[in-house]
């Protein structure tokens, strides 16, 4: 593939349409989706012998090299109802269940610890519970 094939192609990936989806009637109302899109490519490069003073080593050289990465995560739609637009968010439950998870992790990290220490540094922690104190003796 071709670096200008490449760039092409990057060209019509970055449309309008990869932002805005088709709209979507029913009834009165329209939904325009909408979504982040970004991306990135790259390029490179070659040819050419060997430079002054190098031994040249087989064929005559030659190299090139493209690439093109692209994401699209949905950002939420645009609803037209009674000639009056909102904007509904998309909701991400992923991103909301990776963040709880985070949070419960740190919690327990800080407070397990010191319970950790209460039960194991203590000779006899046990009995500051009046529900475990006649189990301990």
């Amino acid at each position: 593939m071709d670096v200008n094939e490449v760039i092409d192609r990057a060209r019509d990936a970055f449309s309008v349409r990869r932002v805005f989806g088709d709209p979507i009637q029913q009834g009165a109302v329209t939904l325009v989706p909408a979504a982040w899109v970004s991306g990135g490519g790259g390029g490179g490069g070659g040819e050419g012998t060997a430079a002054e003073g190098e031994e040249r080593t087989g064929g005559a050289g030659r190299g090139y090299g493209s690439g093109f990465g692209l994401r699209a995560r949905p950002a939420g739609a645009f609803i037209l109802r009674n000639e009056k637009v909102r904007w509904m968010p998309a909701v991400d439950v992923n991103r909301i269940v990776l963040g709880a998870q985070i949070l419960a992790g740190i919690v327990l990290l800080t407070f397990g610890r010191r319970l950790a220490r209460r039960l194991f540094l203590e000779e006899r922690p046990l009995l500051k519970f009046r529900r475990f104190a006649r189990f301990a003796r």
